[in-house]
């Protein structure tokens, strides 16, 4: 067989809770298992011959039950289908993980601890690897293990890539890549996803997460996926989540309805814009009597988004120079955060003060602003 089709995954962090969500945290974490089976049945859609799961399958050891049925299960649905795990951090073979503990189904193997390789005869595939035994593993020089010229060499890894061994994740250098010999390294444990690298003739890559985990892991989240063989790989990138982690800036000068105003933005910029997680500053000019109760409208866009947060960093549309001249104490106020303004090095925290305190002069300030 001159090549085999894989699909890379990692960092699905099964059962992950999102604490913030509050009580949809729970309906959240169930769907960390429909994205796997979605992987799963992308995986049989596409005639995949080998999953690789590079780690953190699962976001703890003490997972309840119905995640690992739920896993172990759909991996039973794809018995033509070899899946091979590398356990990460997260999920480390210590006497309490579900793959000592539990009947792993036919078709999934599980890397030991110890450098090992796997061979499959019927697909001319050798996969090589080992798992984190604890929260902790040292990275190593290099991989002992030499591979076979008449096989497809990959390897699954759980680790950091970075140019020297001081990281607590299993570092891996690039010195550990070329001498590695393989054809191509399924990474996993960052989050962000990354093109695919090459040193000599070795391809290696971070697929991401297939779901975000927070407001710091934005953007498409899904798989790789695609053909290695001994000349190379032919990967995709290939979206998967269920919802994304979206930080936006949304413009609200003239304003009438702004709840309208923020869906209509998010409508025309988003797909399936109702399914995902936002973070919204809002920005603009707005009328000093204007009153925006940010509680409110979180309110009512709730009822159409799956979760919104708001912060404010609107202006008032007022002529400060005028108003500094006022013999108020508001007067008084504004004249003094001016003159801040002209020396301040942070004017952006400077013009949040400005703006917090004429909103305290309309009595719209609640203690717990933000």
């Amino acid at each position: 067989m001159n090549n085999v089709k894989i699909l890379h995954t990692a960092d699905i962090h099964i059962g992950a809770r999102d604490a913030f969500l509050g009580t949809t945290a729970e309906s959240r974490r169930f769907e960390t298992l429909l994205t796997f089976e979605r992987i799963v049945d992308l995986a049989k859609e596409k005639g995949i011959q080998l999953i690789a799961i590079a780690g953190d399958l699962f976001d703890s050891n003490n997972i309840e039950p119905a995640f690992i049925d739920g896993v172990f299960n759909k991996i039973k649905t794809v018995p033509e289908i070899k899946v091979v795990f590398a356990a990460g951090n997260h999920d480390p073979l210590t006497a309490d993980s579900p793959f000592l503990t539990r009947t792993l189904p036919q078709n999934l193997y599980v890397l030991p601890t110890k450098e090992s390789v796997i061979t499959f005869e019927d697909i001319k595939v050798k996969v090589y690897g080992k798992s984190f035994e604890s929260v902790y593993l040292k990275g190593e020089e290099e991989f002992t293990l030499p591979t076979d010229n008449d096989y497809i060499n990959i390897m699954v890894q759980h680790g950091e890539l970075r140019a020297d061994l001081g990281s607590d994740y299993n570092s891996i250098t690039p010195k550990f890549v070329k001498k590695s010999g393989m054809d191509y390294i399924a990474l996993g444990h960052v989050h962000a996803r990354t093109p695919i690298g090459r040193i000599e003739n070795t391809h290696f890559a971070y697929c991401g997460c297939p779901e975000g985990q927070g407001f710091d892991e934005l953007d498409q989240k899904g798989v790789y996926l695609g053909t290695i063989s001994k000349s190379g790989s032919d990967l995709e990138f290939i979206p998967v989540s269920k919802r994304q982690h979206i930080v936006r800036k949304i413009d609200i000068t003239g304003a009438e309805d702004i709840c309208k105003t923020i869906l209509d933005d998010l409508k025309a910029n988003i797909d399936n814009y109702a399914d995902n997680l936002y973070k919204i500053e809002l920005v603009g000019n707005i009328p000093p009597e204007a009153e925006l109760n940010l509680a409110e409208i979180t309110a009512r866009l709730s009822a159409v988004l799956y979760f919104v947060k708001l912060r404010d960093k609107t202006e008032f549309l007022v002529d400060l120079e005028l108003l500094a001249t006022e013999p108020t104490l508001k007067g008084v106020f504004v004249k003094n955060i001016l003159e801040k303004l002209k020396t301040a090095d942070d004017k952006e925290a400077v013009t949040r003060a400005l703006n917090i305190g004429l909103r305290a002069f309309n009595s719209e300030v609640k203690y717990n602003e933000d």
